[in-house]
């Protein structure tokens, strides 16, 4: 109501009246309004869900509800949130989870979920859940791949005997690294690195330098040990540019390699002397199949193996036994075929005597007369194996072999006070069979 209306009143209304009118626009504030604060629509916090990498700024939105707000964290460690503020953003720079959550795949970058929760000055609150994954810029991102037979809980790491391809991926703040010099260091356990291509015999060493892809992973070939027991090994990753490193820990399973090695033909070889008084001498050609190479073929005693190594799946090795082996030492014995991952195969060789008889001959015969003045006489030996012996049963005659001439001798003379036999007998012996020969000897010489 206006002054001028107030004054057009009837008489009838009192001062008192007019008085309360001011005093109601009064408490009104006059021509203007005023109000305790207001909201601005639901409270809600944005985004409600998402992955933040440890060490690397992150803005969530508040928007709504009523000032102040409490911002706080389920993870403190992690996420340390616990204030009041009138901002409509949170600032977060997460830590790196130690502990991550269970169930994840080993190909996963590690990671904890933890809830944020916003409360507003009405009590309303509203939460998020976020994945904070963990950032190292070598620590995480490795992955393995081999032919290892699959263990009780899964597909293995790294086995004895077998060559291992580790892919790493080194991260910085959530980026993967393209075109990087990474440099690799065995620490401890029964492997070593392959440079690639790893080549017929590859090289092994114990530091490599491998630069990523553009795709930021680096390919790594690692060679167990054959017959590795089960054991944890270690390898430090170092970014060349940076220094900085990482301890990698992996498992390495001890197991047979899977597979076999065959042998063609593979049977068992005999070689057989050509007669009672000789070992069986000879050689065999053998191929390698299967496995992995290289071969290396370990012979037993006495038995020849060319060549000794074989670099090639299907390659080819003869197998020998020379000549002039004593009969009682005919080699024998198993030869082992090992390959790249410790497979074996193996394959006896024997040489042993032969059945037949070869007879002893002398000529000529019968052997010329020893007289006090033709005291010494030879004659030749043919037949038999190996070497021979001879034995006279007359004191007077002396028999020796040289090579095959049998040489046989009487004494000096001076013996004429004693009759001596007019016959001598002289036995010839290969070991295997023996032949005798009678000389004629006079019985005394003056």
């Amino acid at each position: 109501m206006t002054l001028a209306a107030l004054r057009n009143l009837p008489s009838k209304f009192s001062i008192a009246f007019v008085a309360a009118c001011a005093t109601l626009l009064a408490s009104c504030g006059g021509g203007g309004a005023s109000s305790s604060p207001a909201t601005a629509g639901a409270l809600a916090i944005s985004p409600t869900a998402s992955s933040i990498y440890a060490g690397v700024p992150y803005t969530l939105n508040i928007t709504g509800g009523r000032k102040p707000y409490l911002v706080t964290s389920s993870e403190q460690t992690i996420v340390a949130l616990n204030y009041t503020t009138e901002s409509n953003t949170i600032d977060i720079v997460a830590n790196n989870p130690g502990v991550v959550d269970p169930g994840l795949d080993p190909a996963e970058v590690p990671r904890r979920t933890v809830n944020i929760s916003v409360r507003d000055g009405l009590g309303v609150t509203v939460s998020g859940s976020y994945s904070i994954l963990q950032n190292f810029f070598t620590g995480y991102g490795a992955s393995y791949s081999n032919t290892c037979a699959v263990g009780a809980s899964g597909p293995v790491q790294a086995c004895s005997g077998t060559d291992t391809v580790l892919s790493y991926a080194p991260v910085s703040q959530g980026a993967l690294y393209g075109n990087r010099e990474m440099q690799f260091d065995r620490v401890r356990g029964d492997f070593s690195f392959v440079p690639e291509p790893p080549g017929t015999t590859p090289q092994l060493v114990d530091r490599i330098r491998v630069r990523t892809d553009t795709t930021g992973r680096a390919l790594i070939r690692m060679r167990v040990g054959i017959g590795a027991p089960s054991q944890i090994a270690t390898f430090k990753v170092t970014d060349v540019t940076t220094g900085v490193t990482a301890d990698i820990a992996f498992l390495i399973s001890g197991q047979a390699p899977t597979g076999s090695i065959t042998l063609v033909p593979g049977t068992a070889i005999t070689f057989t002397g050509s007669s009672t008084g000789a070992c069986g001498w000879g050689s065999s050609d053998q191929y390698v199949y299967d496995g992995t190479p290289p071969y290396t073929i370990t012979p037993p005693v006495g038995v020849s193996v060319v060549p000794l190594t074989l670099t090639s799946n299907g390659a080819k090795f003869t197998v020998s036994v020379g000549q002039g082996a004593p009969v009682n030492q005919c080699p024998s014995g198993t030869l082992i075929v090992t390959d790249a991952q410790g497979r074996r195969a193996t394959l006896d060789v024997k040489s042993e005597v032969g059945t037949t008889s070869i007879p002893i001959t002398v000529a000529p015969v019968p052997l010329p007369a020893l007289t006090c003045t033709l005291n010494s006489t030879q004659a030749v030996v043919i037949g038999g194996v190996g070497s021979f012996q001879v034995v006279s049963n007359h004191p007077r005659v002396n028999a020796q072999m040289a090579g095959n001439v049998l040489v046989v001798q009487r004494a000096a003379s001076g013996d004429g006070a004693v009759v001596y036999p007019t016959t001598a007998s002289i036995a010839i012996t290969d070991g295997a069979t023996v032949t005798t020969v009678t000389a004629t000897v006079a019985a005394n010489c003056p």
